[in-house]
C-alpha cells in the first residue's frame, strides 16, 4: 500500500457555533507525529480537494511549530485560516514571516489569552483572534451580561466593561449564560466548543425534549414528498426523535406484526401522513431551545463519522446500524434513564445493544475512533486509538475531512434546498 501523508499525522475537530447556534466554522487540530517529516503540499491538497466552496471554513490548529511554519510557507489554501499562537508574533525573525504569509494572502488568526490580545490588534488592522477566556475574564463577563453593564454603589453608578471583543473567536465558555452573552451581546464571531456539560446538569432530572426546528424541517420535506432516505437524514439530527419514533412504531398500539429495528423501515411502515400527524401532535411539548442545538448536531456529526469510517460499498442495513449505534450512544444523558433500560425498550439489533451497553461489540472500534477524534484535548491519543481499532491514520483522516467538509446544518436552506428539501 503507498505510504500517504494522511499517515503521518492525526486529527481531532471542533465545530464553531455562531448567534445561530448553527456550525460557522470547524476547528481541525493537527497532530504530527514526525513534525519535520509531514509533506506539507500533498498534505494541503489532501485537505482541501474536494472541499465545497460553501463548507464551514477549517481553522486549521497545530502546537507544532515546524509544520505550522511550514504551513505559513506555503501557498495560501482557499477556505482555511490559520491559528498563529502568540509566541510568534512577538518574535521578531517568526514574525517576518507571519507578515509574509497575511500578506501573500493567508487568513491568520492570533491565538491566546484574550488579556494579551489589544496590543497586537492595535499594531495589525483587521486581526482576528481566537481567544482563550480565564476564569477572571469569565466572570467580568458575566457580571456584565447580568447587571445589564452597570453596577450601582450607594451614591453612583458604576459601568461594568464587558472584558468581550466583537468579531472575535471565544475558547473556554463554560457555561450557556456566557455564550449567549459572547453571541448574542457582544457579536462575538463564534464560540470554539460548547457548554454541553452545563446544559445537560441543567436538565439533570427532566428529559432533553424533542427538536421544534427538526420537526419543522421534517414536515416541510413531507409537503415536498421527498423519498424516504431524505426524511431519514434530516430525523437522525435528533437523537430523542428517533428513539421516541421508534418507541411509538414498536407500541402495541400501532398493531404491527413484525418489530422494526431501523430508521428507514419505521418511516416505511409509518407513512407521510401519520409521520406528519404525529409530529404535529409532539409539536406543542418539543423544544425551541436553540441553545441545544449545538448538542444535538455535534452528537449528529459524531454519529456521521462512524459511518464515514465504513467502506462505501457496505450495504444499507450495515450502514444503517452503524449510524443508528453513534446516534444512541449519548441517549442516557438526554433522556436522564440508564442506557441498557431504554435500549431494552427498543427492539434494535444485539449488536448495537452489545456496542452501547457492554462496550464489547462489532461496533465498538467505530465508536472509539469518534469519541477519540471529537475530543481536540486527545488529539495525542488518536493514533493509538486508530491502531487498537483496526483502522489506519490515512483512512481516519479523510473520514474526518469528508465530515467537516459537509458539516452544514441542514436548516440552512441553501443545503436543504441541495437535497431537495423547500
Amino acid at each position: 500500500m503507498l505510504h500517504s501523508p494522511l499517515d503521518d499525522i492525526a486529527f481531532a475537530y471542533e465545530p464553531v457555533w455562531d448567534r445561530t447556534r448553527r456550525i460557522c466554522a470547524s476547528r481541525l487540530i493537527i497532530h504530527a507525529l514526525r513534525p519535520r517529516s509531514v509533506d506539507i503540499v500533498p498534505l494541503l491538497a489532501a485537505l482541501t480537494d474536494g472541499f465545497p466552496p460553501d463548507a464551514p471554513p477549517l481553522l486549521l490548529s497545530t502546537d507544532e511549530p515546524h509544520l505550522l511554519l511550514s504551513l505559513l510557507k506555503q501557498a495560501p489554501v482557499r477556505n482555511t485560516w490559520l491559528e498563529v499562537p502568540e509566541s510568534l508574533w512577538a518574535k521578531a525573525e517568526a514574525l517576518e514571516l507571519v507578515m509574509g504569509a497575511r500578506r501573500f494572502g493567508h487568513q491568520l488568526l492570533w491565538r491566546g489569552e484574550l488579556t494579551r490580545f489589544e496590543p497586537y490588534a492595535r499594531k495589525f488592522k483587521g486581526l482576528r483572534g481566537v481567544l482563550e477566556l480565564s476564569v477572571d475574564d469569565s466572570v467580568l463577563a458575566l457580571q456584565a451580561a447580568s447587571q445589564g453593564g452597570e453596577f450601582s454603589t450607594p451614591g453612583h453608578v458604576t459601568r461594568i466593561e464587558s472584558p468581550i471583543i466583537p468579531g472575535h473567536l471565544y475558547v473556554g465558555v463554560s457555561s450557556r449564560a456566557l455564550a449567549d452573552h459572547c453571541l448574542d451581546k457582544r457579536q462575538a464571531w463564534g464560540v470554539v466548543g460548547w457548554p454541553d456539560d452545563e446544559l445537560l446538569s441543567a436538565n439533570r432530572f427532566k428529559p432533553i425534549a424533542m427538536d421544534q426546528r427538526v420537526m419543522v424541517q421534517i414536515m416541510q420535506a413531507v409537503d415536498a414528498e421527498v423519498p424516504i432516505q431524505q426524511l431519514g437524514a434530516l430525523l437522525v439530527q435528533d437523537p430523542v426523535m428517533v428513539y421516541r419514533l421508534l418507541r411509538m412504531v414498536n407500541s402495541a398500539a400501532f398493531g404491527l406484526a413484525h418489530e422494526v429495528e431501523s430508521i428507514r423501515h419505521a418511516l416505511m411502515m409509518l407513512g407521510y401522513d401519520k409521520l406528519k400527524a404525529w409530529l404535529q401532535t409532539a409539536y406543542t411539548s418539543a423544544s425551541s431551545d436553540k441553545s441545544l442545538h449545538p448538542l444535538r448536531h455535534a452528537l449528529h456529526m459524531r454519529a456521521r463519522l462512524m459511518r464515514g469510517l465504513l467502506d462505501p460499498n457496505s450495504d444499507e442495513e450495515l450502514k444503517g446500524e452503524i449510524h443508528l449505534t453513534g446516534t444512541f450512544a449519548h441517549l442516557d444523558q438526554l433522556m436522564k434513564e440508564p442506557l441498557a433500560e431504554l435500549l431494552h425498550q427498543l427492539p434494535i439489533p444485539g449488536r448495537i445493544f452489545s456496542t452501547l451497553v457492554r462496550h464489547d461489540g462489532p461496533y465498538v472500534a467505530y465508536l472509539d475512533v469518534a469519541n477519540a477524534v471529537s475530543s481536540p484535548h486527545r488529539v495525542d491519543q488518536v493514533p493509538a486509538v486508530c491502531e487498537r481499532s483496526g483502522f489506519s491514520l490515512d483512512e481516519v483522516n479523510r473520514a474526518v475531512i469528508h465530515l467537516l467538509a459537509t458539516a452544514r446544518d441542514p436548516a440552512d436552506k441553501s443545503f436543504v434546498a441541495a437535497r431537495g428539501v423547500k
